[in-house]
């Protein structure tokens, strides 16, 4: 949730949410999906509302929403942070797939599934997110 919204109290906030919902949310879980892709679902919806209804901050607070990246390790701390305020500069339907793909690791099929879209939209958006970021960290 802090790597979709930029602010931790948006993200405590949208977890608030998920949590909230739950209780009414389980009974339709079916038995055979995987609690864990159900939950990420709930939670990425939720972000996206949250994000659509305008109520999203606008500032990014200091503490990272990456700064648990897999990759962070990979680049220093003045390039992580140029990198992270291009991420969050990226439109949000590029945002998303772009932070559930390099961020969670997620393949295209699932991205698409939770997003509502084709795994071929998924790559476009992929595609179009790595482009944007490039121009932006070039300058």
């Amino acid at each position: 949730a802090l790597r979709f919204t930029g602010s931790e109290a948006d993200a405590e906030d949208v977890l608030q949410n998920v949590f909230v919902a739950l209780p009414e949310s389980v009974a339709r879980l079916q038995a055979a999906a995987s609690f864990e892709a159900w939950l990420r679902r709930m939670a990425v919806r939720t972000a996206m509302m949250r994000q659509r209804s305008g109520t999203r901050r606008s500032r990014i607070e200091a503490e990272s929403a990456f700064a648990v990246s897999p990759r962070a390790g990979q680049v220093n701390d003045l390039d992580r942070l140029e990198l992270e305020e291009a991420v969050q500069k990226l439109p949000e339907s590029l945002r998303f797939v772009f932070v559930l793909r390099e961020i969670e690791g997620l393949p295209h099929a699932e991205i698409g599934e939770l997003l509502g879209i084709s795994r071929h939209a998924s790559q476009q958006r992929m595609h179009r997110a790595r482009a944007q970021l490039r121009l932006h960290l070039s300058s």
